[in-house]
Parts: C-alpha cells; structure tokens; sequence
C-alpha cells in the first residue's frame, strides 16, 4: 500500500472514532444498558436520546451528568454555592436544578450553617452584636454599690445609669453617686446559642457628694461632677433574662466649693471597678 493510501485509511479510521462520540452503544451492551448508560429519560427511545444527546453536547456540570432538563440526584447547585454540613447545598447566582439531597438554585449568598458558632448577624462565632432584651434592672457591686439600669434604645446602642453609693474612694470619704452613659456594642466577641459576649464602650456624666477629713477632723462635704468613659463585657444569657457585666471606668471629675479651696485640687483622674448583674424584663 502506498504512502497516500495508509493516510487515507488512518483518516477515515479517525473520523469513525470522531462519529463514535461516546453516544454510541458498545457492542457489548443492550439496548436497556445503552438506555441505562446514557442517563435517558423513562418515556424516551433511544435514538431519540442520542439524538439529543448529541444536540446538547450531553455536558455534565456539578458532579452530576445534566441532560436537557439539568437534574442530578447528588444535589445540582447554581453558580457561587456551597455546601454546608448538613448536606444542603446552598445556590448562589444563577438558579441551580433539582436536586435528591436539597438543593436551593438561584440567587446570591446562603444561610448560616446549623453546626456552626451562632450570631444572629450571621458568618461565624463573632461579629455585629444586635440586643434581643430591652431593660434591665440589677445591682451593682464595687465603685459605686448600688441600683444600675440599661435600656437598648438601638440594636447595639443603650443607656446605662445608676444611682449608688461609693465608699472611701481615692483620697475623698464616702457620698451618693449617681451616674448617667450612652454605651455602644460594637462587637460579640463570642456567639453560641446560649450567650452572647458583647463588649462595649461608652461615654457620660456622673455626680458625686462626698465626704472628707481635714486637718484630722471629718465630716466635711463637698462635691464633683466627672466625665466617665467607661468600657466592659457583658454575658448576655439568650436563655434567661439576665445578664451580668463587669467594667472599668475612667473619670475625670472636676471639684468645686469647699475641697477646691483648701485643697487646690481642681481636676482629679480615677478608675473606677465594678461588677453587676441585672434582671431583664423584656
């Protein structure tokens, strides 16, 4: 055979394994196994379905072989999903087929994940902290003692006040102290389905009359207004309506009358420490 003749052999060799497209039922294979194979509809000849097939270049997509109508039973998914633990695919754009284990097609983004770390703001163990309570009442213990209020006017913004009691703080005696602060809750520093962990900072005003000596004799009253900007974390118990926090605040307070004058003491900066706990009512 000559050099011409083996081309065009291996030629048309090759076009019959082009035409053999993979549609093709092998020799060694029924009808039903070929119809099987193919993933074919029920209702469909099988000539009919190659025919198809063909036309559609019979793409498999998603794990899964789609034909005409894109079905797959491990679940098909649009374009961007994932998948969470639960086995649910979750879509994102472009709308997804159906699917045996539950597939969502279609539009963008997907839900929180059930055996994930919780946070009503959604993506993980932390994040924006948004209250679920409305006002609490409680005591609070350390610089001052005494009744301390919050009310979420905001989903992460309240108004925290107090009216108490401070003991031999600094260098002065003791006197009331009542205190008024606007916190914000930027951030959980810990979401689980039982608490929330927010911290938070704040600014506000506070009043003080206190006592103290002079000279070795007491008794002497006086009284300063500060600037507190305090900052702390609060356990937000989500299955009991209480929560209880702990705080330091820094004051500037700015004395007046009586102690200014023997003292000379104008401005003086503290810390003040506290913890409490609260009783949510709503």
């Amino acid at each position: 055979m000559t050099r011409v003749g083996i081309t065009l052999a291996a030629l048309v060799a090759f076009a019959g394994i082009a035409r053999a497209d993979g549609f093709e039922c092998k020799k060694t294979e029924t009808q039903a196994e070929c119809h099987d194979r193919l993933k074919c509809k029920a209702s469909e000849e099988l000539e009919d379905c190659q025919k198809r097939l063909r036309a559609g270049g019979g793409q498999q997509s998603g794990g899964g072989q789609q034909g005409g109508d894109g079905q797959q039973s491990s679940g098909s998914r649009g374009g961007g999903g994932g998948n969470d633990d639960n086995g649910g695919s979750r879509g994102g754009g472009g709308g997804g087929g159906d699917s045996d284990s539950g597939s969502r097609g279609g539009g963008g983004g997907g839900g929180y994940n059930d055996n994930s770390a919780y946070s009503r703001s959604g993506g993980g163990g932390h994040g924006n902290y948004a209250a679920h309570k409305k006002f609490g009442l409680g005591l609070e213990l350390g610089e001052p003692d005494g009744l301390n209020g919050k009310v979420f006017v905001a989903p992460s913004g309240a108004i925290d006040f107090g009216l108490g009691y401070i003991y031999d703080h600094y260098y002065y005696g003791d006197g009331i102290h009542i205190y008024g602060d606007y916190l914000w809750h930027p951030v959980s520093l810990a979401s689980t389905p039982s608490f929330d962990l927010p911290f938070y900072v704040g600014v506000g005003l506070r009043y003080w009359n206190f006592d103290y000596c002079y000279q070795g004799i007491c008794g002497y009253h006086d009284s300063a207004v500060g600037i507190r900007v305090p900052f702390g974390l609060s356990f937000d118990f989500r299955n009991a309506p209480i929560d209880i926090f702990l705080q330091l605040v820094p004051v500037l307070d700015f004395l007046n009358g009586d102690y200014y004058m023997r003292y000379g003491d104008r401005a003086h900066f503290g810390i003040d420490a506290s913890v409490g706990l609260r009783f949510w009512f709503k």
